[in-house]
C-alpha cells in the first residue's frame, strides 16, 4: 500500500527557509512510490509567511515555486474534509489552517508532515492521527 503524506505549512516553511528539518522534507519530496497532498489553505499560510516578511510579490513567487513541487494541491474542500476539520477544531481549539491540514490527512489516511509539536502532540497522544515529525 502506497503511503500518503499531507503537508502542514510549517514543513514547507522549513524547507524553503532551510531551517532544521528541511532535509527531512526534501527526502519526502524525492521519495518514490508515495502520494503527497497539501490543502490550498495551508499553501496560503506558507505564502502569507513569506509575504509578511518580504512583501506580497515574494509570497506569490513562492506560490509558483510550491506548484513545481511533487505535491498535489487540494483546492476543493469536500464535506468529509470539512467535517473532520470542524471536529478537530472543536475538540482541540486549533487554527483554521491546522484543522484543515488535520482533516485532509485524516480523510486521506495520510501522515501529517509537521514540526508543530505545541499544536499536535495532544492529537498524537490521543492517537487521532499519525504524524511525520520533521524535528
Amino acid at each position: 500500500m502506497m503511503k500518503t503524506y499531507a503537508f502542514d505549512a510549517c514543513a514547507l516553511i522549513a524547507f524553503f527557509n532551510q531551517e532544521q528539518g528541511a532535509d527531512k522534507v526534501e527526502d519526502l519530496l524525492m521519495m518514490k512510490n508515495c502520494s503527497r497532498l497539501m490543502s490550498v489553505i495551508n499553501i496560503y499560510e506558507v505564502c502569507y509567511d513569506a509575504a509578511k516578511s518580504s512583501g506580497i510579490d515574494e509570497g506569490i513567487k513562492l506560490y509558483h515555486e510550491i506548484r513545481k513541487l511533487p505535491i498535489s494541491i487540494v483546492r476543493k474542500i469536500g464535506e468529509n474534509v470539512l467535517k473532520e476539520a470542524i471536529g478537530f477544531k472543536v475538540a482541540y481549539k486549533l487554527s483554521v489552517a491546522d484543522s484543515f491540514a488535520l482533516g485532509l490527512a485524516k480523510v486521506n489516511n495520510a501522515m501529517l508532515v509537521t514540526a508543530d509539536h505545541h499544536e499536535f502532540d495532544i492529537i498524537e497522544k490521543a492517537k487521532a492521527l499519525e504524524f511525520y515529525w520533521i524535528r
